[in-house]
C-alpha cells in the first residue's frame, strides 16, 4: 500500500501536470491582490511569501509576465482603500482576487457579488465570508491563518517566556471586526474570553484599540505611562503597516514582543507557516483559473504552525529565555 506521503506527492504531481494542460492558448489570465503593505515595507521573510505565490502559479501553469497578469493594489494600514481597489479589480475584469485580511474580502464581495476570491484570513465562516469550511457555498473560498484563534496560546507562550508577567498588552483591531459584519456582541464576547484565557494563567490582558494608524500615537502614550511585561501584536493589516513604529516602541521601552508571523520582526512569533498558506492561496487560484467554483472548494486550516525565538533581541533586551521555550521553539535565530 502507497504511504501518506507518498500518496499526496502523487496527487500533487498529477495536480500539477493537469493544471498545466488545462491552459487555453493565448488566454491572459488576470489575478488581482488586494495587500497589507507595499512593496518598499518588503522584508527577506515576506519577500518569501509573495515569492512561494508566484513561484506555485507559475508550477501550475500561471506565469506572471506570460500568459499570467497580477494586479498588485496594498492599503497600507486604511482599510477603507480597499473599497476603490475592489471597484477597480471589477473593471479589470479579474478572473479572481486573492484577499488577505478581512477587509479586502468584504470590499470584493461588495463590488462584485460574482467574482471569486481567495481569502488568507482568520475564520471566513465567523466573518460571514462562507456557509462552513466543508461547504463555502459562495463566492470566497481558500484558507485560514486561525488569526485571533491563536491569541490563547500566544499568552501562554509569552508566559512561559516570561514566567514573572503578569500584565501583557494587546494591539487589537475589534473596529476591523465590526466593519467586517462581526457583531457587537461577538467581538466583545472574543475580548472578554481573552481576557479570561490571559487571567488562568495568572496574566492581566491590557486591550489597545488600534483601529487604524493614526491609532497608534495614543496606544504608545498608554504604553510608556504605564509599560506592561510584554506586548502582543493581533494579526491585523493595520498592525503590519505600523511595524516599523511597533518595533521601534519596543527597542524604546525594552517591551519583550510577540508577534504572529517571523517577518514582523518581533523576539518572539506564533503562527500558521505563512509562505505555506500562500502556496495553498496559488493552488485555489490555479483551480478556479481551471474552471472550478469557490463555493465547491473546502476552506483549509493550516497544519503547521511555527513558533520562532530571536534570540539576538532577548540578549539585547537582557532577557534570558527558559530553555522549555527554545526547546519548544521551531527555528532560534541567534
Amino acid at each position: 500500500m502507497m504511504d501518506r506521503r507518498k500518496l499526496i506527492g502523487a496527487v500533487a504531481a498529477f495536480t500539477a501536470t493537469h493544471a498545466v494542460r488545462a491552459q487555453v492558448p493565448g488566454r491572459i489570465y488576470r489575478i488581482g491582490y488586494l495587500g497589507a503593505t507595499s512593496p518598499q515595507y518588503d522584508t527577506p521573510a515576506e519577500s518569501a511569501i509573495w515569492n512561494g505565490f508566484v513561484s506555485r502559479l507559475r508550477e501550475l501553469g500561471f506565469s506572471e509576465g506570460g500568459n499570467t497578469v497580477i494586479e498588485r493594489r496594498f492599503a497600507d494600514g486604511s482599510n477603507e482603500r480597499y473599497i476603490d481597489f475592489a471597484a477597480e479589480m471589477v473593471k479589470l475584469n479579474i478572473d479572481v482576487v486573492v484577499a488577505n485580511n478581512v477587509a479586502g474580502v468584504r470590499a470584493a464581495m461588495s463590488a462584485s457579488r460574482t467574482m471569486p476570491i481567495v481569502t488568507t484570513t482568520g475564520d471566513p465562516v465567523q466573518a460571514g465570508f462562507a456557509a462552513s469550511l466543508a461547504h463555502p457555498g459562495g463566492q470566497v473560498t481558500g484558507l485560514s491563518n486561525l488569526g485571533t484563534d491563536l491569541i490563547p496560546k500566544q499568552i501562554e507562550l509569552l508566559k512561559v517566556a516570561l514566567p514573572a508577567a503578569s500584565r501583557i498588552a494587546i494591539a487589537r483591531c475589534p473596529g476591523c471586526l465590526l466593519k467586517a459584519g462581526v457583531s457587537a456582541a461577538e467581538v466583545n464576547a472574543l475580548t472578554v474570553g481573552l481576557e479570561e484565557a490571559a487571567r488562568t494563567l495568572g496574566v492581566k490582558l491590557q486591550s489597545l484599540s488600534v483601529n487604524a494608524k493614526d491609532d497608534f500615537d495614543a496606544a504608545a502614550a498608554e504604553l510608556r505611562r504605564a509599560p506592561p511585561d510584554a506586548l502582543l501584536i493581533g494579526p491585523t493589516q493595520i498592525n503590519i503597516a505600523l511595524r516599523d513604529e511597533w518595533l521601534a516602541l519596543a527597542g524604546e521601552l525594552r517591551l519583550p514582543m510577540l508577534s504572529f508571523y517571523s517577518g514582523f520582526g518581533a523576539m518572539l512569533s506564533y503562527g500558521a507557516d505563512v509562505v505555506a498558506i500562500f502556496r495553498g492561496a496559488a493552488e485555489y487560484v490555479a483551480r478556479i483559473l481551471k474552471g472550478a467554483k469557490p463555493g465547491d472548494l473546502p476552506i483549509e486550516q493550516p497544519t503547521k504552525l511555527e513558533l520562532v525565538v530571536n534570540l539576538r533581541i532577548a540578549k539585547a533586551m537582557g532577557i534570558t529565555l527558559p530553555s522549555a521555550l527554545l526547546l519548544r521553539a521551531d527555528q532560534v535565530i541567534e
